[in-house]
C-alpha cells in the first residue's frame, strides 16, 4: 500500500501546484516511484495525452516531475468552464456531462467512485502519491460530500500540508480562518503550515508563527520566498494586461486577448524562444510593427465576435501581416460558422465554412507537402494534438487527412486545427527565420527544446524547495500518515 501526502491552500493560486510539483520532483529524485493526484480540477488549459485523453495540465506537468507519463488517473475529472456559466466535464479523459455549478453540486456524488478507482490504480503503482485540493478546504458552502480537498485527504488517509499566500496579506487570519472553518473531523489531518511568497526579513514573522502554532497547535514547517521559475501556470487569475510594447531589433508577437480565451499555456514555449518580444493585444490595438498575430482558442468564438470590436482591423493586417491560429482560433478566420442553432460570420480570410460536430482528439504526425508563405522552406515534421470541433469546407487546405481538416493556409496566414505547435521548437523556428528574413534580421540557429527548459525549470523549483522545507520532516509526515 503506498503512502500520501496532500498540499492544500488557503486560497486558490497560493502555490499549492507548485509545491506538488516540487515535491515530486524531490522524492523523485529520492528514489521514490511518486505520482500527481488531484480528484477535480477546474481550468481552462488541459493536457491531451497520444490516446487522445484530455485532462489537467498541471497534473501532466506534475507527472513530468515524477520523471512518469501522464495519465487521466491523475485527474479523474476536469471541468472546463463554458462562457454561459456552464462547465463541461471531463471524466476520466472524455467529455461527460455540462452543468451549471448549482447542479454539478447537486449531482457529483456520482462520480466518488471514478475518484476512488482512479486513486486506487496510482496506489498499486507507486509509492508515494501527492495530492492537490482546490481552491480552498474552507469553503463552507461546498463541505458536503466534498472529495476534492478535506474529503479526499479522508478517502485517501492523508496528512495535509496547508499553504498560505502571504502576498495578498492577513496570512494569519487566513491560516486561522482556514483551520477554524474546517469541520472539526478533519483538522486533526493537517500536519504543517507553509506560508508562501515571503519578501524580507522573516524574523519579522516570528512572534506570528510562535502565535498562530500555539492558536491552532499545528506547526508552521516553512516560511517560502518568491520562487523564480518559469512553469507554465494553469489559469489566467493572474493575468494581467499590459501596454503593448515594440523593439525593431526583435520579432514582435502580438498574441489576441480573447475574452473567452482559452488554452493559453499554448503559447509558453515562444517566450523562451530568443529575440522574441510578446504582446497581448485587443483586436483594435494591433500595430503594424506587429510581425506575427497569434490567434488563440476560445471558450465561445460566437461571444468573442459579437462582443468584441476592432475585427476589421485584423481584416487590415492580413495584408501585409502574418498569422497563425490555434484550436478554433481558425474559427475566427473562417466566412461561416455554423453551431445548429446560429450561423456566425467571421472575417474570410480563409474561404470556408464550417459546422460545429462531436469532438474528437487525436494525436497526429505530419509533413507538410505545401511549403510556401510562412512555411517556405520549413521541412520539419510537426507534432500535434488535433482536435476537431467542426466539419469544414474549404478550397484553401493546407493538410487534410482521414478525420478532416487539420490545416488551413492562404498566403502568410495559417490555422492549424491543433494544439501543441509551439512546442515543435524547431518546426516554429523556421517559420521564425522566415519573417525573420523579411526584417533582414540574421537567421537564429539557436533551438531551444522546451521539454528539456521545463525539466531544467522543475530542477530548479525542487532545489529552491529543498533549501527552504525540512524534507526530512515531509518524509516522516508521510511515513505517519494519519
Amino acid at each position: 500500500m503506498s503512502k500520501s501526502i496532500m498540499f492544500v491552500g488557503t486560497n486558490s493560486s497560493a502555490g499549492k501546484s507548485l509545491f506538488v510539483t516540487a515535491m515530486c520532483r524531490v522524492l523523485s529524485d529520492r528514489g521514490y516511484r511518486v505520482a500527481p493526484y488531484k480528484s477535480q480540477n477546474m481550468a481552462l488549459n488541459s493536457y491531451i495525452d497520444k490516446d487522445g485523453n484530455e485532462f489537467g495540465r498541471a497534473q501532466a506537468i506534475q507527472a513530468f516531475a515524477c520523471r512518469i507519463k501522464p495519465s487521466v488517473h491523475m485527474n479523474p475529472i476536469l471541468l472546463k468552464p463554458n462562457s454561459d456559466r456552464k462547465s463541461q466535464v471531463i471524466l476520466l479523459g472524455k467529455k461527460d456531462e455540462v452543468y451549471d455549478a448549482k447542479t454539478y453540486y447537486q449531482i457529483k456524488s456520482k462520480y466518488l467512485s471514478h475518484i476512488k478507482l482512479a486513486y486506487e490504480k496510482l496506489e498499486e503503482e507507486n509509492d508515494v502519491i501527492v495530492l492537490e485540493g482546490a481552491g480552498s478546504p474552507a469553503e463552507i458552502n461546498l463541505l458536503d460530500g466534498d472529495f476534492v480537498n478535506m474529503g479526499m485527504s479522508e478517502i485517501a488517509k492523508s496528512p495535509v500540508i496547508l499553504v498560505a499566500d502571504i502576498d495578498k496579506g492577513g496570512v494569519f487570519a487566513s491560516i486561522y480562518g482556514t483551520i477554524m472553518l474546517t469541520p472539526p473531523k478533519w483538522r486533526s489531518n493537517y500536519k504543517g503550515i507553509i506560508i508562501n511568497k515571503f519578501r524580507g526579513d522573516v524574523s519579522i514573522l516570528q512572534s506570528g508563527i510562535e502565535q498562530i502554532e500555539e492558536m491552532t497547535g499545528i506547526k508552521v514547517i516553512s516560511v517560502m520566498p518568491y520562487i523564480d521559475v518559469d512553469i507554465e501556470e494553469e489559469d489566467s487569475l493572474n493575468f494581467k494586461k499590459k501596454l503593448a510594447k515594440y523593439d525593431d531589433d526583435r520579432i514582435n508577437i502580438s498574441i489576441l486577448q480573447l475574452k473567452n480565451l482559452s488554452n493559453f499555456t499554448d503559447i509558453s514555449p515562444l517566450k523562451i524562444m530568443p529575440d522574441i518580444n510578446i504582446n497581448y493585444v485587443l483586436p483594435y490595438e494591433i500595430d503594424k510593427k506587429t510581425d506575427l498575430l497569434i490567434i488563440p482558442a476560445s471558450k465561445n468564438v460566437t461571444d468573442d465576435i459579437k462582443s468584441m470590436s476592432g475585427w476589421e482591423n485584423i481584416k487590415n493586417y492580413v495584408r501585409y501581416g502574418n498569422i497563425i491560429a490555434v484550436g478554433n482560433g481558425v474559427e475566427f478566420l473562417c466566412r461561416e460558422i455554423n453551431d445548429e442553432e446560429i450561423i456566425t460570420r467571421g472575417l474570410g480570410i480563409f474561404d470556408a465554412k464550417l459546422k460545429h460536430c462531436k469532438e474528437k482528439l487525436v494525436r497526429k504526425e505530419i509533413v507538410f507537402e505545401k511549403r510556401a508563405g510562412l512555411l517556405e522552406n520549413v521541412d520539419e515534421k510537426l507534432e500535434i494534438n488535433y482536435v476537431k470541433t467542426s466539419d469544414i469546407k474549404t478550397k484553401d487546405v493546407l493538410y487534410e487527412d482521414s478525420d478532416g481538416v487539420v490545416a488551413i493556409q492562404k498566403g502568410n496566414t495559417i490555422g492549424f486545427c491543433a494544439f501543441g505547435i509551439f512546442e515543435n521548437s524547431k518546426f516554429i523556428n523556421q517559420i521564425i527565420n522566415n519573417i525573420r528574413a523579411r526584417k533582414n534580421m540574421k537567421e537564429n540557429r539557436e533551438v531551444i527544446d522546451f521539454s528539456e527548459y521545463r525539466e531544467e525549470q522543475i530542477d530548479k523549483l525542487a532545489k529552491e524547495f529543498e533549501k527552504y522545507v525540512n524534507i526530512e520532516e515531509l518524509e516522516k509526515i508521510i511515513d505517519n500518515g494519519l
